[in-house]
């Protein structure tokens, strides 16, 4: 089988769905992780010649993200083998998606609480000032009215 004009071997083809989508993923991870690590020792290189460290780090954490995606393919095609294993195996591989879609709402809500506090904050601050000149006592004039403070606060 084809896709894109490049052969699929067998062994893909045989993975459950939920192991492919996970395959597809981490390939997509694997590659911008490889651009990233080219990018940062080169940058190294630039701000310490003799800097060799930064690659050996890197090399090693695209091992790992190698063998870690592997063994999780491998769990993943296993659990798609029992009676609702799609089902979990799909709930496996959408859940960092779910999770990432929860705190993104979490943050839209929590800025938009902000700026709503921020603005009545303003506002109350302007009618504080507004009640604080209009309130000083004046040397010549009738006697003013102050109002208390939990009348401010409405």
């Amino acid at each position: 089988m084809k896709i894109l004009g490049f052969p699929v071997p067998d062994m893909i083809m045989k993975l459950c769905k939920p192991a492919q989508v996970y395959l597809i993923l981490s390939l997509i991870s694997l590659t911008l992780y490889v651009i990233s690590m080219l990018n940062v020792h080169e940058q190294v290189l630039e701000v310490e010649p003799e800097g060799e460290g930064i690659h050996h780090y890197t090399l090693g954490g695209l091992v790992v993200k190698t063998i870690f995606t592997i063994l999780w393919i491998y769990l993943l095609n296993y659990i798609c083998q029992f009676k609702y294993g799609k089902k979990i195996a799909w709930f496996i591989v959408l859940l960092p998606f779910f999770f990432m879609g929860l705190m993104l709402i979490g943050l839209m809500c929590a800025v938009s609480f902000i700026a709503l506090q921020s603005t009545k904050n303003k506002e109350l601050q302007k009618a504080l000032d507004s009640k604080s000149l209009d309130s000083k006592p004046k040397m010549m004039g009738p006697k003013v009215k102050q109002e208390p403070l939990s009348e401010l606060l409405r």
